[in-house]
């Protein structure tokens, strides 16, 4: 886990093919630059899917926003998906006022792990790697 100026925090998980950044607190400004950091580096191994669980996350600024659209196209080029995770309602109104809903894929945490819970998570990212050789 991460904690950015006290402000936010950040933590990487992986269930099965599915890599997940999880926010919590503030995103803004001053958190992005990490953001961008751990999101470029979790995207190296082209991910299939990425998400971003945010059931944590108290407040995004448009700079917090940019970040986001950033790694969208970051993962597009790559060819994988980004899942926007567990929103909670005030953030996801901002989303939807900005009209972001029609490029972000949002989903409640119960869609999320109904859909995707039944990865496998015995397979890991060496095997991946294997597989391919």
């Amino acid at each position: 886990m991460f904690r950015i100026g006290g402000l936010v925090e950040l933590k990487l998980n992986t269930t099965g093919k599915i890599k997940t950044i999880e926010i919590a607190g503030k995103f803004d400004i001053e958190s992005t630059e990490e953001f961008e950091s751990i999101f470029n580096k979790l995207i190296e191994s082209s991910p299939n899917l990425v998400s971003i669980e945010m059931s944590r996350l108290d407040y995004i600024d448009s700079s917090g926003i940019g970040s986001l659209i950033k790694s969208l196209n970051s993962l597009k080029n790559k060819k994988g998906k980004l899942l926007l995770v567990g929103m909670k309602p005030m953030i996801q109104n901002v989303f939807k006022l900005a009209k972001l809903d029609m490029f972000f894929e949002i989903m409640s945490s119960n869609d999320f792990h109904l859909k995707y819970s039944n990865t496998d998570s015995d397979d890991s990212d060496i095997d991946d790697l294997l597989k391919r050789n």
